[in-house]
This record gives C-alpha cells, sequence and structure tokens, in this order.
C-alpha cells in the first residue's frame, strides 16, 4: 500500500510537472496580446517601411541621400520571409533569427562575423555595424528608428519566416479565401450561382494539385444583397472566418462601404461582382475590379456615334440627346458622354433626369420630337427604357438608342421592333459565342453547373483566375502584402471571358474596353456590332 501511495504521488508529481511544462511551451508559443501588436508593427516596418508613431528615414551609402524608408523596406532585399532576395546584381543575406544569431560569412563582403544579440542587431539596423563594428556593405540602408520603433522590428525579426508569421488564411497547405454573396432574399439564386461558378474553378485547381501544395477553401458569408448587410457579411469573413483574401463579392448598386475597412485590415479583394466606381484613384490600394465603369462604358458609346461604326448613319457631326435617372452609376455614365462628346466638340441637344419608375414618357418623347437628335443615350433601368420605347413605337420616333447592356438587362430582348433595331449597346465582356469563352462554358458542364446567370457567373469565374495567378507569382512567399504587388503587376492576363487584364501601381481597373452589340430579338441574344473599343 505505501508503495502504491508512493507511486501515486509520484504518478501526481510528474502529471504537475508535464502540465507546468506543457502550460510554459503554450506560454512559449502563443503571444501575450501586447507582444502580438508589437510583432503587427514591426511587420509593418519589416514589409513597407511604414510605422504609426513617426515616419522613419532611410540613409543610404555614405550618408549622401536620405530617403523614405517606404522607398528602402526591408523586405525588397531581404525577402517577404527573410531568406533574401536577389537585388541589383547582389544577394542578400538571410536575416531569419536563428541566421542572426549564430556566426557567418558575408557573400557580399567576405567578412566573417560574430553571432548577433539583440543589442548589435538594433546597431547593424540603425548604424550600419556587425556585432565587431565593421560596417556593412554599402548597399544596406542605415533606418533612424525610435527605440520604440526598432523594439516592433525586433520582435517581428524573431518571428519572420516561421509558422507564426503569415497572413490570417493561409497555413501549409490551404488558402483560405471568401466572398460576400446574397444567400437569401429575392437574389438568393444569382448568389448560388456564383458561388457555384467559384466552387467549379477552385475544385479544378485543386484537383491539379492546388498552388504550390496549397488548396483553395472557400468561404461564404450571406450578404442578402443589401449595402449594410454586404459590410456586415465582410466583416464577419475577415474577422471570425479569417480568410485571406476577398474574390468575386456580390457588390449591390456599386456598394463601397466596405473601402476603408479593407484597407484597414489590408484585405484584398479582386473581381467584386460590379461595375468600376468612376474614381479610379487607388486610396483604396485593396479592391481590383475587373469591368469598367459605366464613365468608360459612355464614352465608348460616344466614340461608336461620331465615328460611325457599324450600321448606324448620321450627319458629319451628329446632334446628340441624354435621357438619364438620378441614381449614382447612371449620372456617371451621363458625365462620361459629356466628357466624351467634349473631345468631339459636342454637346447635347436637350437632356432629361428623371427618378426611377418616375419618367413621364410622353413629355421626354414630346422633346425628342421638337429636336429630333441623331442619337438617344439613355441610362437608367430596363423598365424605364421599355416605357420610353413604347412610346417612341406609337408616336413615330424612330431614333437610335445608345445604351450600356448590364443597365437595362434583359428587357433589351422585350423592346419594341422598330427601337430594338435601332439600338446599340455597350458590352463589356466577350460575348458567348467567341472562342476564349468556351474553356469557362467547358469547365461549368465538367462541374454540372447550370450557366443560369451567365454574365454575373463568367465575372466571378474571372475574378478567380485572377486570384490564382496572382498567388502563383507570389510563389510560397504567399502574404497579403505579395498577393498586392503581384496583382500589380499583372499585365494583359487573358481570362477567356473578360477583354485582357492589366493593373498596375495606379491603376485599379482592370480593363476600359467594350464591345458594340446589337440586339437578336428572335434569338434573345446579342450580336457583335464592332470590334472592343477602349475608353481613351
Amino acid at each position: 500500500m505505501i508503495k502504491a501511495c508512493a507511486s501515486k504521488s509520484a504518478f501526481v508529481t510528474i502529471l504537475l510537472v508535464s502540465f507546468a511544462f506543457l502550460e510554459s511551451q503554450v506560454l512559449t508559443q502563443v503571444p501575450s496580446e501586447d507582444l502580438a501588436r508589437s510583432q503587427e508593427r514591426g511587420r509593418k516596418i519589416y514589409l513597407k517601411g511604414e510605422s504609426i508613431d513617426r515616419e522613419i528615414r532611410a540613409v543610404l551609402g555614405s550618408g549622401e541621400g536620405e530617403f523614405s524608408a517606404q522607398l528602402f523596406p526591408c523586405a525588397n532585399c531581404h525577402g517577404q520571409r527573410g531568406t533574401g532576395s536577389s537585388e541589383g546584381g547582389l544577394r542578400p543575406p538571410s536575416i531569419n533569427w536563428n541566421a542572426l544569431f549564430s556566426p557567418n560569412r558575408s557573400a557580399l563582403t567576405g567578412q566573417t562575423r560574430g553571432p548577433y544579440d539583440e543589442e548589435s542587431l538594433r546597431r547593424a539596423i540603425t548604424a550600419g555595424v556587425d556585432p565587431g563594428g565593421r560596417k556593412l556593405h554599402p548597399g544596406m540602408p542605415r533606418y533612424n528608428l525610435t527605440a520604440s520603433q526598432a523594439t516592433d522590428l525586433l520582435a517581428y525579426l524573431k518571428i519572420l519566416g516561421d509558422r507564426l508569421d503569415s497572413d490570417p488564411g493561409l497555413s501549409a497547405d490551404t488558402i483560405k479565401v471568401g466572398a460576400a454573396l446574397p444567400m437569401t432574399g429575392p437574389t438568393a439564386g444569382v448568389g448560388e450561382d456564383i458561388k457555384r461558378a467559384l466552387t467549379a474553378y477552385f475544385a479544378e485547381v485543386n484537383s491539379q494539385g492546388g498552388i504550390y501544395g496549397r488548396s483553395l477553401e472557400l468561404v461564404i458569408a450571406d450578404s442578402k444583397a443589401d449595402p449594410a448587410e454586404t459590410a456586415k457579411a465582410t466583416r464577419r469573413l475577415i474577422e471570425a472566418d479569417e480568410v485571406f483574401a476577398l474574390v468575386g463579392s456580390f457588390e449591390p448598386g456599386g456598394n463601397r462601404v466596405n473601402d476603408g475597412f479593407l484597407q484597414k485590415n489590408e484585405v484584398p479583394l479582386i473581381g467584386p461582382v460590379a461595375f468600376s466606381p468612376r474614381s479610379t484613384s487607388t486610396t483604396n490600394r485593396q479592391t481590383f475590379y475587373l469591368l469598367p465603369s459605366f464613365f468608360d462604358q459612355a464614352r465608348t458609346l460616344v466614340d461608336f456615334a461620331v465615328r460611325n461604326k457599324g450600321q448606324v448613319k448620321a450627319a458629319e457631326r451628329p446632334s446628340l440627346a441624354a435621357i438619364c435617372s438620378k441614381s449614382e452609376f447612371d449620372q456617371d455614365a451621363l458625365d462620361g458622354l459629356k466628357t466624351q462628346a467634349a473631345v468631339y466638340g459636342l454637346e447635347l441637344s436637350t437632356e432629361h433626369r428623371f427618378l426611377e419608375g418616375q419618367m413621364d414618357v410622353k413629355d421626354v418623347v414630346s422633346s425628342l420630337l421638337d429636336v429630333r437628335p441623331d442619337y438617344l443615350f439613355f441610362f437608367g433601368s430596363g423598365n424605364d427604357l421599355l416605357a420610353l420605347a413604347g412610346e417612341m413605337e406609337r408616336r413615330g420616333l424612330l431614333v437610335p438608342v445608345l445604351t450600356c447592356a448590364a443597365m437595362i438587362g434583359d428587357a433589351s430582348f422585350q423592346l419594341p421592333a422598330a427601337v430594338a433595331t435601332r439600338s446599340y449597346l455597350s458590352y463589356p465582356a466577350l460575348l458567348p459565342d467567341h472562342e476564349d469563352y468556351q474553356d469557362f462554358i467547358a469547365l461549368m458542364r465538367k462541374a454540372r453547373v447550370p450557366v443560369t446567370s451567365a454574365p454575373l457567373q463568367a465575372l466571378a469565374y474571372a475574378a478567380a483566375r485572377v486570384l490564382v495567378e496572382a498567388v502563383k507569382d507570389c510563389g510560397r512567399q504567399l502574404s497579403r502584402s505579395a498577393l498586392v504587388s503581384s496583382l500589380e503587376g499583372l499585365k494583359n492576363f487573358r481570362t477567356g471571358v473578360l477583354s485582357p487584364i492589366s493593373f498596375s501601381p495606379n491603376r485599379r481597373v482592370g480593363t476600359t474596353e467594350s464591345c458594340m452589340v446589337r440586339i437578336d430579338a428572335v434569338r434573345k441574344q446579342y450580336v457583335r456590332a464592332s470590334n472592343r473599343i477602349p475608353s481613351n
């Protein structure tokens, strides 16, 4: 009995010691909130040369030049993961913690150095000397860090390149991406169609081994096609589901309430299912649009009219009239019309604005009959165009109507024949009969996905392809920052359903091209009326 008790006591002691050891291991592996915040601040210094404390300056070479550290962040030379990257023919060394705290021979200077400690590493970063006090290679900038900035940077260097140093949504074998889609409510069918298209493409990529061994995992949050709910869904995806990036989210009415949130959290959104806003500024560097704005599409309409493309015939200096609803996107189109008309020295002969669903079609048509324009530009809903077209046919106003296919939707196939045969529409995607489009159709058939919302599903498919291409370009050194940089370098990428996509550091709209189409009311489809017209 005594032996049993002793044995039991020893077992309890061992168990307690084991728990204490495990607890210490957990404490060493999981950083405190203060340390995590310090590491995150240091991460921003390392990757971007930015600090919320004060601006960091970098001194180059012999000291004559001093610049913002944002131009020379550590990651530019040492790489996203600290393993070194080729820069100007030089090979900067690895600066992972184990490498720094071990003796090493510099491939740049040929000097052998002893191991760093925290104090000598601070001096290397701020004064440009190694642990023995010898100068580092002149290609290494000297950064004027405050004490707190240096502490933050060192806190980050301790985890640089290890498993704690990764953005949310990334693991060794998974990339988690999210989409805010309407899964309930009147547009739930649209959300389901987009989800199926994204799922089909990601499944195809995963079946081929994923991207450098990582598979794509799609997470959906219900946005209910409402701006406020879209914002909530986006926050859930980022804060609760911790997705790495967003792709193909459905933005009702060009919803941009997420811009500030995405920018603050530095989460990329690739190819929202929406037209780009008129402003192409990069105040929100995280969102990459694929389709041209209605402003640009309206400019294409003017080019088509003035250059007399297709079958339209008009005077040498055609007279233009416009009817536009008071919605934000339609107003953007009207501004684009006026901007491009001014390029040709033209002005509108008449202009009517109306509230959606409240247009006085009789009054509008009477006014148009007085001026009889060569072209009538319409920017509004399909239902309003149908009401206007009916009155135009009744009163014999047979004037070419130019509008945007995405604005009026399926109403184009319900127009009276006399109006439909004279209508021309801007179309920002490739037509389904285009040869390149067949890859998309083949994938949907293979996955047994019904193509019931073809334009929206094709746009989501294009967004997914752009994401995968950019992730591939990053290699295994994937991060949100690297993804944004990769997207900014994307040039003339063919998705198969859109014009070639290009981005840059100052461009967040993939294409400004549209083609012009006519209406085949019998087959209920569009027929090409022009080649693609860039908005210049």
